[in-house]
């Protein structure tokens, strides 16, 4: 019987996810400090808030490193004619672009995962 096997991308994006869980949690410590400070006893108020916040941010960088241009990266770079150029550009922008996506992923998987954790306690409390 042959073995099912994962693309090597859908792997590196289910390795987000508790890359995401985790930095769920750490947010919402975060947020609950914040919480006692402010208000100087225990409140989750910030706690999803937080979580959103955090993922709009990682959005949106990972949209600034998809939009950034190949060109200023290229300046320090010592190419021997045009043809080299033109190679190591492609490259140069495959490989921002890759990590802009799982970027872009992490955000996603933040906002989803939060949201489905804020729908879950809202059935349970």
């Amino acid at each position: 019987m042959k073995r099912f096997k994962l693309h090597p991308v859908i792997i590196s994006f289910l390795k987000l996810i508790p890359i995401s869980l985790c930095s769920i949690v750490v947010i919402a410590i975060f947020s609950i400090i914040y919480g006692l400070i402010a208000h100087g006893g225990f409140t989750l108020r910030y706690v999803f808030n937080g979580n959103f916040l955090a993922a709009a941010i990682i959005i949106v960088f990972g949209i600034v490193i998809m939009l950034f241009p190949t060109i200023l990266t290229m300046l320090r770079d010592k190419l021997v004619d045009s043809s080299t150029y033109v190679e190591k550009s492609y490259d140069k922008r495959e490989d921002r672009q890759g990590k802009a996506r799982i970027v872009l992923w992490l955000g996603i998987y933040n906002m989803l995962l939060t949201g489905l954790i804020q729908l879950l306690l809202s059935v349970i409390i």
